[in-house]
């Protein structure tokens, strides 16, 4: 082999390496970040409801499983409340819910509906039975808090989405 061919071989070599290790900093740097601060709660049957009818068997709140209409909701940011049955469905899906205490700030609800827009798979609504301020929600986990004065903390927020998204029983792309 020629000294200009091994030449050739070294270069091509070496940027497929730093390609390759680019690629998987990149990566890495596509997951989660910080500690899992949900928590895991029993899985419910997952059984269909007149769309509609309301359940009251949900073991958490806001529910991570259980009954839901047959329907889920179309993904997006919503102003006004919705029914748990059927974001129980886009659970199942693998969607993460964001669901927030209305007496939140218009700031910080804006800054919930920044995180929201970055992501797929998404629904966010405004919800009066939160116990805490904040809910992240996803098929069988729980991340719900009160901000008390602090600041919104993305990067929980963040890594919830990257954690539990597309986790649900029924992946629908």
């Amino acid at each position: 082999m020629s000294k200009k061919k091994l030449i050739r071989w070294v270069v091509v070599l070496a940027v497929l390496i730093l390609l390759g290790v680019g690629i998987w900093f990149w990566l890495k740097a596509q997951g989660p970040i910080g500690s899992d601060l949900s928590r895991e709660l029993a899985e419910l049957p997952a059984n269909h409801i007149q769309p509609g009818t309301s359940f009251s068997g949900y073991n958490s709140n806001p529910p991570t499983s259980g009954s839901h209409w047959s329907s889920p909701l179309q993904r997006g940011v919503y102003k006004d409340e919705q029914p748990d049955e059927p974001i129980v469905h886009n659970l199942e899906h693998g969607e993460i819910w964001i669901a927030y205490h209305p007496r939140l700030s218009s700031e910080v609800v804006g800054e919930l509906e920044e995180i929201a827009g970055k992501y797929n798979k998404i629904i966010m609504t405004p919800r009066t039975k939160n116990e805490t301020d904040v809910a992240l929600v996803a098929w069988t986990r729980l991340d719900a808090f009160n901000l008390d004065g602090k600041e919104l903390d993305r990067t929980r927020i963040e890594d919830f989405i990257k954690r539990w998204r597309n986790k649900g029983p029924e992946l629908v792309p």
